[in-house]
């Protein structure tokens, strides 16, 4: 046996080593999580390669590349790597206790921790735990609850659509709490009767429903609620301590944490993982045994009471034990768990349950293996502590690496099946690029005689469109200038100047007519600027019109002939165009990353010139003096002569910018323009842009025969992205191992 305070030094320095494997488990999680992304990626491509050809034998290649089954695959390892994390990341080694209802369970768990039946519930009436409970050894603080409900779409989804499905066959896609709440539970079909299993698991819904009202305000609580330790059991038992069924808190817990000082010295950072009723019909879901055994404990204790009359292995125990086998099949069962036979001490023969402890250990089934087994009193806490506790935690400090090497070693292989995966179906997607290559060259005479014509009629296009631009420079712009026009009208009509009522009401409110004036002078100003807030679209408009000018002549087929490169017919396709271009056409890309990204901004443009002329509406300007007997007429014949006034001013202000708009819609669109035609290269980039996209611009003339070299280049770009983050996520497992 070990030295307690050499246990507790393992117990920290296992603990420790768990942390540090829980970090580079989260790292490989981040890989796999980047790899399925790309792998989505790479199927978005495919999907846009499929739609922009015909040749047959490339659409078969490509439709045999298993991306979908990858994508499945890699999240089923997402899954098991995060099932790793949770169980490393914990700050505690955890035994569980498992088995039927009315074994003792709640007895060795008392007598382990030291608690009383208030923390730690037991009744001898049937099922008594009802929700899950971890207490974990702290003797550092006062003993205290946490307890952690289902919020209510955790409900809906981990406790309710379960059920549903099952039961019903119904998808738990429209279920909600309140759905569930006000409508009645369908019948269960005459099939379904038939099935005792399933008969449980109704009863048990219409439990669910029937308490609803109970239960329900717990659903919205937040967590964790601290409890005292004697009120515990209100939140985690079905019935009180004479098996009268008070309590419906239960059902809307997830968990209680019940944090004590253990009565048993340097046993390190320990928790017990209590489970209700685990193995008995439709009392647990399988997803809750199944997520506990695989992220929550480290050992398990299966418990069994035999009767001093007689007892047998109850089928019910070996499907629990064959569940928590199925459930971590990579780790064999004679590593992490025990039989505890509860050994019942009594002067009466038929209550002495000693020799069928002895009887059934000897007569089970060579295929339940344990690390070892164990008959002991579980209501005696020192026959506990020597007996039981000693043994576990030996095993635990000795043992504990061997078992999470062996955990390891199951996600190495599994990560390394994926990578094989993965990599076979990146042949086949490098191997398209092979087939891809275009093995009949195009026609040079006809490209180039298409390709003169058609950058004659680009150019003059855009040349006519600049032209009728500088023509307009000095011109207003109209569009803007209706824009100009109707907020001027809005502020002469609506001026915001207050009725005479509203004065008084505001001198009375504010305590002088002063203070009135100075009230409303600032609300005018504010008023006033909000009728030009419209120019804002005004500007948008006037810059929407130009861009669209010249996104005609790109598209139109007398001029640039680029309609089936975007099925966008908006300022859309200039973006669209900008993508495509991109890094390999870097001048073309940049003339047209600006046009599409340009825009006039009221707040930036024109706001802090309108607002130079709004300053006679301050009332810190001096020009609103009131007299010295004011009244509500005065203040209101003020207001209406500053609002005139400052109208009046912004008048010279704002028959400026029309022009000004289109003056800078001029530079634009000749900087765009020089950019796309007089730019050393931009010639050579549209003759290969043009090459590259023959086929959509001239289907007459050029069959689709092959990928595009922008398809091409973008599937290898993803081949090579999925290849390395495939082989980092093996960089990371190689740490793992070590």
């Amino acid at each position: 046996m070990l030295n307690s305070f050499t246990r507790e030094q393992q117990t920290s320095t296992i603990i420790a080593k768990r942390q540090t494997l829980a970090y580079k488990l989260n790292t490989t999680r981040q890989q796999l999580l980047s790899l399925k992304s790309a792998i989505e990626l790479m199927d978005q491509q495919r999907e846009e390669i499929l739609g922009s050809i015909d040749n047959e034998t490339i659409r078969i290649r490509l439709t045999s590349i298993e991306l979908d089954s990858l994508k499945k695959d890699i999240s089923a390892q997402i899954e098991t790597v995060s099932r790793y994390y949770s169980r490393f990341v914990r700050k505690t080694l955890n035994i569980g206790v498992l088995g039927l209802a009315r074994q003792g369970k709640s007895q060795l768990l008392r007598s382990l921790t030291g608690l009383s039946d208030d923390a730690i519930p037991a009744s001898p009436y049937g099922h008594c735990t009802g929700a899950r409970s971890t207490i974990i050894h702290n003797p550092t603080v006062e003993a205290h609850g946490e307890v952690y409900f289902y919020t209510q779409h955790e409900f809906v989804r981990d406790i309710l659509a379960p059920y549903y499905k099952d039961l019903f066959g119904l998808s738990a896609e429209n279920l909600t709490l309140e759905w569930f709440e006000a409508n009645p539970l369908p019948a269960l079909s005459a099939e379904k009767q038939q099935s005792l299993n399933l008969k449980v698991k109704y009863e048990r819904l219409e439990l669910y429903k029937s308490r609803l009202p109970e239960y329900k305000a717990l659903l919205s609580q937040p967590s964790p609620h601290y409890v005292p330790i004697g009120k515990i059991r209100e939140y985690v038992a079905q019935d009180n301590s004479f098996g009268q069924q008070v309590f419906s808190n239960y059902l809307a817990v997830r968990e209680a944490r019940i944090i004590c000082s253990f009565p048993h010295k340097h046993i390190g950072q320990i928790a017990l993982v209590d489970m209700p009723g685990l193995g008995d019909t439709g009392q647990v879901g399988e997803g809750w045994l199944t997520s506990t055994i695989s992220n929550d404990v480290d050992i398990i204790l299966f418990v069994k009471k035999p009767s001093g009359l007689g007892d047998v292995w109850k089928p019910q125990e070996i499907d629990l034990y064959d569940k928590v086998r199925s459930t971590l099949p990579e780790l064999p069962l004679e590593m992490w768990t025990f039989l505890v036979m509860n050994h019942v001490r009594s002067s009466s023969p038929n209550e002495d349950n000693l020799r069928n402890c002895e009887r059934l250990l000897a007569e089970k089934s060579d295929q339940m293996k344990f690390v070892g087994s164990i008959i002991a009193d579980c209501s005696d806490a020192e026959q506990v502590n020597d007996v039981i506790l000693q043994k576990i935690l030996d095993h635990l400090t000795r043992s504990i690496e061997k078992i999470d090497h062996a955990y390891l070693n199951s996600l190495q292989d599994r990560l390394n099946i994926l990578q094989g995966q993965v990599d076979a179906e990146l042949v086949k997607a490098k191997d398209l690029l092979l087939l891809a290559t275009e093995s009949t060259p195009p026609n040079f005479t006809v490209f180039n005689r298409l390709f003169r014509d058609v950058s004659r009629r680009l150019y003059t296009g855009f040349e006519e469109q600049i032209k009728k631009l500088r023509d307009q420079r000095e011109r207003p712009n109209e569009t803007f200038y209706e824009y100009v026009v109707n907020a001027q009208e809005k502020s002469y009509q609506d001026s915001g100047v207050p009725s005479i009522d509203q004065i008084e009401d505001t001198r009375n409110l504010l305590g002088g007519y002063k203070s009135a004036s100075e009230y409303y002078l600032n609300h005018i100003r504010t008023y006033l600027a909000l009728h030009f807030e419209s120019l804002e679209d005004g500007l948008n408009k006037a810059v929407e019109d130009i861009k669209l000018k010249l996104v005609d002549v790109l598209r139109s087929e007398g001029q640039g002939r680029l309609r089936h490169i975007s099925s966008n017919t908006d300022t859309e396709f200039l973006k669209d165009l900008a993508i495509l271009l991109n890094s390999q056409y870097p001048t073309l890309y940049s003339a047209f990353r600006i046009l599409s990204n340009f825009q006039l901004s009221y707040q930036g443009f024109l706001y802090y010139r309108l607002r130079n002329h709004l300053d006679c509406l301050t009332p810190d300007s001096g020009n609103a003096e009131l007299g010295p007997k004011p009244s509500a007429v005065e203040v209101q014949d003020i207001l209406v002569a500053m609002q005139k006034m400052a109208l009046e001013s912004l008048k010279g202000e704002v028959e400026h910018w029309p022009v000004e708009i289109n003056q800078a819609i001029f530079a634009i669109g000749e900087q765009f323009v020089d950019k796309v035609l007089r730019s050393e290269n931009a010639l050579e980039e549209w003759q290969s842009f043009y090459m590259e996209n023959r086929a959509q611009i001239w289907p007459e003339h050029f069959q689709q025969l092959t990928i595009s070299n922008r398809l091409h280049r973008q599937w290898l770009e993803v081949t090579e992205r999925v290849i390395s983050i495939n082989r980092s996520i093996l960089l990371v497992e190689s740490e793992i191992d070590n």
